[in-house]
């Protein structure tokens, strides 16, 4: 029978004598609400090991997930959100927001005339609509690590 070979989900190094890939170090900055906001946190936990290829251009942190209302976008309790920084957002991108400075909590943004809706990605939970004074961008999912 043919074979096919292949990388078995190993990227090919970018230096062909360098058979090695190395993960990137990404710091874990505490838990993010994915149901009812939590207070900020701004403290170094731990780190994570991420793949390069999973990260673009930019500063990256990582939280952990904790509630249930973004699951069906795939984001489930105890999963670690791969975040890059940024103070902006498109309508659609799922973003890590900081209300009255003093909640964070991972939502969907829509943007709404002046107004900002986070949504929800469970029909269990309301989507809040808040002024743009009340809610500041800390930054986009760009991954998602789950470990069983």
């Amino acid at each position: 029978p043919s074979v096919i070979e292949g990388s078995l989900g190993r990227l090919r190094p970018a230096n062909a004598d360098d058979e090695t890939v190395m993960p990137v170090t990404v710091p874990v900055m505490g838990r993010i609400a994915a149901g009812t906001p939590i207070e900020a946190i701004q403290n170094r936990v731990s780190t994570l090991s991420v793949p390069p290829e999973m990260l673009g251009r930019g500063d990256h942190y990582a939280l952990e997930v904790r509630g249930d209302s973004m699951i069906e976008a795939g984001i489930l309790e105890g999963d670690y959100a791969i975040i890059r920084k940024s103070d902006m957002a498109d309508t659609g991108d799922i973003i890590v927001a900081l209300i009255d400075d003093e909640e964070a909590t991972l939502k969907r943004l829509r943007k709404r005339g002046t107004s900002i809706a986070l949504e929800a990605a469970n029909p269990q939970y309301e989507t809040r609509v808040l002024g743009p004074d009340r809610v500041r961008i800390q930054g986009k999912l760009v991954g998602l690590i789950r470990r069983y």
